[in-house]
């Protein structure tokens, strides 16, 4: 989150992507050389929840990540995202998501002593 917030690669600023309204909210949460161990709610709507309110997120400019914030500058996946807002008829954002973890899941598995669940998702055991 530092490097997006105060040394993005284009010019050493903050990421462009990220829209004026939300910057000071995320610098005052993620200070200049603060604790990397605060966590970010990434769906604004509902902290407890992970619904298709993170797409609303993203397509008002408010993406906490770098990678959500992409899915809406590429017109291919812009594409993708605005389908979940197109009516009743058409995919569901939360059966999706779904699908697309258990697949993920099958990518790579190791399994017996070749792999290892994490006790702490953000660390190595």
């Amino acid at each position: 989150m530092n490097q997006r917030l105060y040394t993005f690669p284009a010019d050493g600023g903050s990421d462009p992507s990220i829209i004026p309204e939300f910057l000071p909210e995320l610098k005052s949460t993620c200070p200049l050389n603060g604790d990397v161990n605060v966590r970010l709610l990434i769906n604004r709507g509902n902290a407890q929840v992970f619904d298709i309110q993170i797409l609303q997120n993203i397509r008002g400019g408010f993406a906490v990540l770098q990678s959500d914030a992409a899915l809406y500058q590429d017109e291919a996946t812009r594409s993708v995202v605005d389908s979940y807002f197109g009516g009743l008829i058409g995919p569901s954002f939360e059966a999706d998501f779904v699908n697309s973890m258990v697949r993920m899941g099958r990518i790579g598995v190791l399994t017996g002593l070749q792999g290892t669940i994490r006790t702490t998702c953000s660390a190595f055991n």
